[in-house]
């Protein structure tokens, strides 16, 4: 039976990088034909779903705004409603903290800092940090620290987060990936690599919203309708995408587009179809062949 609803990773199963992944547009439109809506299920807290659907017009992908479910759409929603009232101190972009800043008290890293007269440090500027400002950062305090993709990281905002978690501050992570896939193959630094830093300073263990955890799929249950079992998962992460699907009890298909090469599938692997691309993910749905023109 063909499911009602299928969420699509991003990175990996999508696009890489600026790059579309070729079958990616096909599918969707393909899905669409057979009456079957599409969604877009990301853990990357950079892009608001402005920037998101921006993307996916510009690739080709027949998404609506209302279609995106991403770690920066739910991030202050889920503040809002389990830490009412708290005061969040963000490490992320700037499209992160305006979203979250409709929800709940936010202030970013980088707003803490020039509050007090210290520049962003982001890239270009080149000045070294100061003792002054090892000084100044020692009396921060917030109730949360919520750390999300930042393309602009640099050491004062991360030294800032860790000195706020060991003054008492609540860790929580965008997600756990370490990396992300771009264009030629290539691996670059995920969210989970900027909170793996801080939980090693601090001692703390984050917790964390997006991909494996349940926050997204109930955000999507509750604003599409679908029920689970309703429901396909297409990943290209093993410990994120599959296992979401798995304690979801989704049906899921492993495309091998993204970080996960066929070799680094276990052997009688189960716990999802394993697909070389998404056109083997639509033959297996039955999805109709677009119509040659």
């Amino acid at each position: 039976m063909q499911p009602r609803l299928i969420l699509l990773d991003a990175d990996g199963v999508l696009w890489r990088g600026a790059e579309v992944i070729p079958q990616a547009p096909a599918f969707i439109r393909r899905a669409q034909a057979a009456g079957i809506r599409c969604v877009l299920v990301s853990n990357n807290a950079g892009p608001d779903r402005a920037a998101y659907l921006a993307k996916c017009l510009k690739l080709g992908l027949a998404f609506a705004e209302h279609d995106i479910f991403s770690v920066n759409y739910l991030a202050g929603p889920f503040i809002a409603q389990r830490y009412p009232d708290a005061n969040v101190l963000v490490v992320g972009s700037e499209e992160l903290t305006r979203s979250m800043r409709e929800h709940c008290n936010v202030t970013s890293a980088e707003e803490w800092l020039a509050a007090r007269g210290v520049p962003a440090l982001s890239t270009g500027h080149g000045r070294a940090v100061t003792p002054a400002d090892m000084a100044l950062i020692r009396h921060v305090r917030s109730d949360l620290v919520f750390v999300g993709i930042d393309h602009n990281v640099n050491y004062l905002k991360l030294a800032l987060a860790c000195v706020a978690v060991q003054h008492g501050a609540g860790l929580i992570g965008a997600n756990q990936d370490l990396t992300f896939p771009v264009e030629e193959g290539l691996l670059l630094p995920g969210n989970g690599a900027s909170v793996r830093l801080i939980e090693c300073v601090t001692g703390a263990q984050a917790r964390f919203i997006g991909k494996p955890e349940s926050p997204l799929i109930n955000q999507i249950e509750l604003e599409t309708g679908c029920r689970r079992r309703e429901m396909v998962m297409v990943g290209d992460r093993i410990a994120t995408d599959i296992v979401f699907a798995q304690r979801a009890g989704v049906e899921a298909y492993l495309v091998l587009t993204g970080v996960t090469a066929a070799e680094a599938v276990p052997p009688n692997y189960t716990d999802a179809t394993v697909a070389a691309t998404l056109d083997d993910v639509a033959r297996d749905l039955g999805l109709p062949e677009e119509q040659r023109r």
